[in-house]
């Protein structure tokens, strides 16, 4: 199940990427959405991680916060180089 919901997760991320991108927004209207689609997900593990970080599972948390938070980004940048892609071949 939780397999599902990460790559629910990524694929929401190109797809938002992709609408993103053709929107006429300025492109620090285009940003400022582009991080706060990307880091919900991520802060729910880095959070509790940094919060509390004697924990015993803190540094797997951050470690996969950090990840899905990289992916989010890739996946976001990807869809906005497909929209860009497309927008220039027609």
């Amino acid at each position: 199940m939780s397999q599902i919901l990460v790559a629910f997760y990524l694929l929401l991320m190109l797809g938002a990427g992709w609408r993103l991108f053709g929107m006429s927004w300025s492109r620090v209207a285009k940003a400022g959405a582009g991080i706060l689609l990307v880091c919900p997900l991520p802060m729910l593990f880095l959070l509790p991680a940094l919060i509390h970080p004697e924990r015993p599972l803190a540094d797997i948390l951050r470690g996969l916060g950090l990840a899905i938070l990289a992916c989010g980004t890739l996946c976001l940048l990807g869809g906005m180089a497909v929209a860009w892609v497309r927008a220039r071949r027609v």
